[in-house]
């Protein structure tokens, strides 16, 4: 364990001096992909994404957009940059099926 001072320049000192020494784990990705859907409506086909991409973890979180009401961000994280983008494309079709739907049932 290893305590940091909260003074942003004193604890950038101590970070220099005992970065070298902390060991590092496997790298991960990240990408954000904004919804424009509530999360009720593409729960069910998320779960299908989430199924047909081991190893990438998908989060959804649900916001409230002032302008536009209920939403949902996406976050993808993996390790595997190529599973990365095949579930992200998967979640972008996806989404734009369901904003289809949507618009043609307003």
């Amino acid at each position: 364990m290893i305590v940091l001072a909260g003074v942003p320049s004193i604890m950038q000192a101590m970070l220099d001096q005992v970065g070298p020494k902390l060991k590092t784990g496997i790298h991960m990705l990240s990408e954000t992909v904004r919804a424009d859907a509530r999360e009720s409506d593409i729960s069910s086909q998320l779960a299908e994404i989430v199924k047909a991409n081991p190893g990438v973890a998908i989060g959804s979180h649900p916001f409230f957009d002032p302008q536009h009401g209920p939403n949902t961000s996406l976050v993808l994280r993996a390790s595997d940059p190529q599973k990365l983008q095949r579930a992200r494309r998967a979640v972008e079709d996806m989404l734009q099926r369901v904003q289809g739907v949507q618009s043609s049932s307003a």
